[in-house]
């Protein structure tokens, strides 16, 4: 998935500016138990990629990438003590609430990639839009279709 996750990307912001950030990929089995449990019953029966493991500030996120069927993934954001932060899954256009699909319609350009974040009750969804001439769209949106921002980017 090309989508940077918020997290990650404010994280890093956040660490170049007052802290180090470190990073590294651990096995499932070497990670807390809680977090161990967090994942494994998030994951939907799909198959642990790797997991990665992110400090900053003194606090520690584990990331674990979850290959589900159909060439999808699923990222799981776990706190150090086995909360569960949020989801990002692969998705496809069709699959979001309607609302959304017609949001997306209305900014032009072909959809590249869908991501649906779930954070406690709250989902939204990362549309990364490809626009031939222009730069291309990273829009996240509301259930509802509102758009809660929008970036363009350069055109790879």
């Amino acid at each position: 998935m090309k989508t940077i996750p918020t997290l990650i990307a404010l994280a890093c912001t956040t660490a170049f500016a007052s802290a180090q950030v470190e990073r590294r990929e651990v096995r499932l089995a070497d990670c807390p138990p809680a977090v161990q449990t967090t994942v494994n019953d998030n994951a939907r029966g799909g198959r642990i990629d790797e997991v990665d493991v992110i400090g900053i500030e003194g606090k520690t996120i584990y990331i674990a990438e979850v290959e589900l069927p159909r060439d999808r993934d699923l990222k799981i954001y776990v706190s150090g003590n086995g909360a569960l932060v949020k989801t990002l899954e692969d998705i496809v256009l069709r699959e979001a609430p309607e609302a959304v699909r017609n949001a997306v319609q209305g900014l032009g350009g072909s959809v590249d990639d869908v991501d649906k974040e779930t954070n406690g009750e709250t989902v939204t969804y990362h549309v990364e839009i490809d626009r031939t001439g222009e730069p291309d769209l990273d829009v996240v949106l509301a259930v509802n279709g509102a758009i809660l921002s929008q970036t363009e980017e350069a055109d790879d």
